[in-house]
């Protein structure tokens, strides 16, 4: 897939700027044998804004904002690949009164990143560049004290990756 010819909306991938045999070719290499986009990109934030968390919990964040390719599983908090490449994945929190938060970004269960706040509603957020392979699942856990944080809006919580080259490397 040729990522410079992609527009990415909440929909779907489409072609910009390609003659009609470019964007013939372009989209037929872009879904796979059932028709299906290889392309992957999500966002997900939280829909509650009461968080209670315990050692160990991986995240599960329910509010979609996009799930091209759906990889992200909001029932258990783990996005699944499944297109080999390099992806950009991120993630943000924030932390709640008196206590501070430890997070780690997880690929088949091995820590890659953490993220930290302190007691007063610091936030905290990491972006990582990451070679995957079809099958390698990645999620946010959280590491180390219980979490009951209230009163915050959801988009404070995000977890997103996006497929930026596929192929092997």
């Amino acid at each position: 897939m040729i990522l410079n010819q992609v527009y990415v909306d909440a929909y779907e991938p489409q072609c910009i700027e390609c003659d009609d045999d470019r964007k013939g070719k372009f989209c037929r290499e872009s879904i796979d044998d059932n028709g299906q986009s290889s392309y992957t990109a999500f966002t997900f934030t939280l829909d509650h804004n009461t968080i209670k968390w315990k050692k160990g919990d991986i995240v599960k964040y329910t509010r979609k904002l996009t799930n091209i390719g759906n990889c992200y599983n909001s029932n258990t908090g783990i996005f699944t690949v499944k297109t080999d490449g390099v992806y950009a994945v991120s993630a943000a929190m924030i932390g709640g009164p008196n206590q501070s938060t430890h997070y780690s970004i997880r690929k088949n269960g091995q820590q890659i990143v953490w993220l930290f706040t302190g007691p007063q509603y610091d936030m905290a957020a990491q972006t990582v560049n990451l070679i995957l392979k079809k099958g390698d699942r990645l999620w946010i856990q959280l590491e180390w004290l219980p979490v009951h944080i209230y009163h915050i809006k959801h988009p404070y919580h995000q977890f997103s990756a996006v497929l930026i080259k596929a192929g092997k490397f």
